[in-house]
């Protein structure tokens, strides 16, 4: 049985961002393939002086809706209850944040 690999689709927000040289935005990945069970590590990145929040979302594989999985003000991180076993959230809203994806599942973390 050949084993099954997780595309994962994880959003980042910031909203109403007009972005110039002076505001850089950046996820790392954009996107990844893992095998399940292989933890994962997302990184956002800002530069934005105004921003203190970043939000971290998932949208499923054929649902437009997104489902906010957790934030991260200043440096006080707030997690969504059915996101808690299996992500975590760190960093400092204002210019850096992880997502950690403890351990991926197929099909909930493809997108």
């Amino acid at each position: 049985m050949k084993p099954s690999v997780v595309f994962i689709t994880i959003a980042c927000w910031i909203e109403g961002v007009y972005l110039s040289k002076e505001k850089q935005v950046s996820q790392f990945p954009a996107d990844v393939l893992v095998r399940p069970n292989n933890k994962v590590n997302l990184t956002f990145t800002h530069t934005i002086k105004s921003y203190d929040t970043i939000l971290w979302y998932q949208r499923s594989p054929g649902d437009t809706s997104l489902k906010l999985i957790g934030y991260v003000y200043y440096t006080s991180v707030t997690m969504e209850s059915e996101f808690k076993s299996h992500f975590q959230v760190t960093g400092d809203g204002e210019k850096m944040a992880q997502l950690h994806i403890l351990n991926p599942r197929n099909p909930e973390d493809s997108g």
